[in-house]
């Protein structure tokens, strides 16, 4: 059995705690210096009838020179005081000239018996008094920073007073000594309790904020390793969205140039897994752009009933081909309330929340419900008969990744990324996201507007329930786009590639350049203007592609202007809308693209007709 430690009374130096008691002994020495040269002066003029005046000057010379060295040791050491990390040598050197002024002050009090006078009793008295409170004062209030100089000077003023007593008190002065030793070594041994107490807390206030210092360091490590891995991939999403692009393009212009192939299996087969790229890769980037915190939020009223019946109509096909019923049901003057909030933000809110609630159904329905809250404001709230989430599973559902419903990863059921993406938009937004579910029965979502979001706004048109989309199929769309002349600037060989070939399948009249130099120009000849300009973002050269389409502007007035880009910072959209021009956020899809190109031309077509 291992013996404990002995306690030694005078604990071993410890750099980090001796320097704290160092800035505790040097905060105090002016107050030391001046009560000192105070309290010697005091008693020079209570002592100054009754004692001879050369011992009395004597006295008073020795401790005030001792109250001025205790100011200059303060001075003396006002630059290691002000050191941020401890200095071994120099706390060692100020405990070494501590003890030297502490022990040559202690033989001075303890010469003040040479101050008594026999017979004298209220003087004598009076000087015993101040005797044992100068020795009580500095005992504890030197105690705090150097217990060994304490019980140095405490003993060497109790010797040197004590050894002239008999002298004064005659018969008594047995009795007195042992009082004064008795006192010492009482004050002694409780002031050592109280000096090891105050090592102990002072390292445990040193461990403490280590530690805090240690959390704080990996906690900012954690967060640069998060922030640089969100900002990584957003700056990379440009590269990476022009190849799934790309594939995206070719695998619709194949399907067109190849009509046998539209129904084989195979080509399902890779239309579904080129959507499965498209699908990740969209809600990673929107996850990264969210958590990087380069998502500018740009605030205005917009209306919860259309908000709420365009993430509906976005559901709807994927419901009814699981035999499911969507319905809504908005309280009576909630359809004309509009919320301060970003609408794409609040969008992906809604949008996300309904197809979870799709996914993870697979009998009965989904009701989304628009009411108000008892405490006032607004609840928007997804309820749906699916598997039901567990208590433990609640918190963890809002993780990226996680999908307690889908351990094999199956990616017909998503990707583990929507609730997740709910959490960051709806922090940005300032709303409060709650859960409530039972395995088996179901869960409910709910969306808290606070009252001060709100503000009353013309009914939204539209039915409660979400209706068919009536968007003009694809394939009445490309004939019309038949013969219409665009000008395509693309500097990626391979997107290039692609586009070509959706294009003209499409039989559009296409012109294509890679730069935008004069090789743009160059390739619109006198009699070839063209109706609509697509232009990458990014190009080689000092042009980005809105500063490529403000000169074409000039050059072919009517001409629209069509910005293409896999950039995802909100400063390049921002760029575009202030510039006036559309932009498309690569991969874009074929069919929104040709939509895109009929609206603008038909549109364009009105207005020179009108």
């Amino acid at each position: 059995m291992a013996r404990a430690p002995k306690r030694s009374w005078f604990p071993a130096f410890d750099p980090e705690v001796d320097h704290a008691l160092f800035l505790i002994g040097h905060s105090n020495l002016l107050s030391t210096g001046w009560g000192q040269i105070t309290l010697v002066s005091l008693v020079g003029l209570a002592s100054y009838q009754r004692t001879s005046p050369g011992t009395l000057m004597l006295w008073l010379g020795y401790l005030v020179l001792i109250g001025l060295g205790y100011l200059w040791l303060y001075r003396y050491f006002q630059p290691e005081a002000s050191l941020p990390a401890p200095n071994v040598a120099g706390v060692k050197r100020w405990q070494s000239y501590r003890r030297t002024l502490q022990f040559c002050s202690a033989v001075g009090w303890g010469c003040m018996v040479w101050l008594m006078v026999p017979g004298a009793s209220v003087h004598n008295a009076v000087l015993m008094t101040v005797f044992t409170g100068v020795i009580g004062h500095a005992a504890a209030g030197n105690s705090a920073n150097d217990y060994l100089g304490v019980v140095i000077s405490a003993i060497t003023t109790v010797v040197v007073f004590v050894w002239h007593i008999p002298a004064i008190f005659g018969a008594d002065a047995l009795y007195l000594m042992l009082m004064l030793v008795l006192y010492a070594v009482v004050l002694i041994s409780s002031l050592g309790n109280t000096h090891r107490s105050l090592r102990k807390s002072i390292r445990l206030q040193l461990e403490n904020k280590s530690l805090a210092i240690s959390n704080a360091e990996q906690a900012a490590r954690a967060e640069k390793a998060n922030r640089d891995k969100s900002e990584f991939l957003a700056a990379a999403s440009h590269d990476l969205r022009q190849p799934v692009h790309a594939l995206l393009l070719l695998i619709e212009a194949y399907r067109q140039q190849v009509p046998a192939a539209q129904s084989h299996p195979l080509m399902l087969q890779i239309v579904q897994a080129g959507q499965s790229i498209n699908s990740l890769f969209g809600a990673l980037m929107e996850l990264s752009r969210l958590e990087s915190g380069t998502e500018q939020v740009r605030m205005a009223p917009v209306s919860l009933g259309q908000a709420l019946q365009a993430a509906l109509k976005g559901a709807l096909p994927e419901a009814r081909n699981k035999g499911l019923h969507l319905r809504s049901y908005v309280a009576p003057k909630v359809r004309s309330m509009r919320v301060l909030s970003d609408q794409v933000l609040l969008g992906r809110v809604i949008g996300n929340l309904i197809s979870n609630a799709v996914r993870y159904t697979h009998r009965g329905g989904i009701l989304v419900a628009l009411r108000w809250a008892h405490q006032g404001g607004l609840w928007l709230e997804v309820w749906d008969t699916g598997i039901g989430i567990s208590l433990a599973n609640q918190e963890r559902i809002f993780e990226a990744y996680v999908q307690v419903g889908n351990h094999e990863r199956d990616r017909s059921k998503g990707l583990g990324l929507g609730l997740a993406i709910v959490k960051h938009a709806a922090e940005l937004l300032g709303l409060a996201v709650s859960v409530r579910s039972e395995p088996g029965r179901g869960t409910r979502f709910r969306v808290c507007f606070p009252a001060a979001m709100l503000s009353a706004a013309p009914a939204a048109p539209g039915p409660t329930s979400p209706q068919p989309d009536s968007n003009v199929a694809l394939p009445r769309i490309q004939p019309w786009l038949a013969g219409r002349r665009v000008l395509l600037v693309e500097d990626d060989s391979l997107v290039l590639a692609a586009m070509t070939a959706l294009l003209t399948g499409w039989g559009i009249d296409l012109r294509c350049a890679m730069r935008s130099d004069t090789s743009v120009l160059r390739v619109c000849a006198p009699d070839w203007v063209p109706e609509c300009v697509l232009c990458d973002f990014r190009l080689p050269g000092p042009l980005t592609g809105i500063g490529l389409l403000d000169q074409l502007q000039q050059q072919f007035p009517t001409a629209i202007g069509v910005l293409l880009t896999g950039e995802m910072a909100t400063s390049v959209q921002q760029d575009a809308e202030d510039a006036g021009y559309l932009l498309l956020s690569k991969p874009v899809d074929a069919s929104v693209l040709a939509m895109t190109l009929n609206t603008l031309l038909e549109r364009r077509a009105e207005e020179r007709s009108a």
